[in-house]
């Protein structure tokens, strides 16, 4: 069963959401690497500069806990956390077609 996971992320109210982007662009770049990768995106709020939505689509959900997993998410994460004002909100949904 395909799973979307949904990442919100909020810089302080001073800075956009954008400082973040290279980092985002840079887990991505590995996670396209990883066993059960769909897609993802990166939405950016327009009413809220420093607000972002990362969807991440994966064929199974043990796929993405074991990208959670990964040294390497982990430390780019650890990144992107020390530019955020509050820790990320994640939101995993199941894709199931009726």
């Amino acid at each position: 069963m395909a799973i979307e996971v949904l990442i919100k992320r909020a810089t302080d109210h001073r800075n956009s959401a954008k400082i973040i982007l290279p980092l985002i662009v840079e887990l991505r770049s590995h996670a396209i690497k990883q066993p059960g990768y769909i897609s993802g995106e990166t939405l950016f709020n327009i009413e809220r500069a420093e607000e972002c939505l990362v969807v991440s689509r994966w064929t199974k959900l043990e796929h993405w806990h074991n990208w959670t997993k990964s040294p390497l998410r982990i430390e780019i994460d650890a990144k992107i956390e020390k530019l955020l004002a509050m820790r990320a909100e994640y939101n995993i949904y199941s894709v199931s077609f009726w």
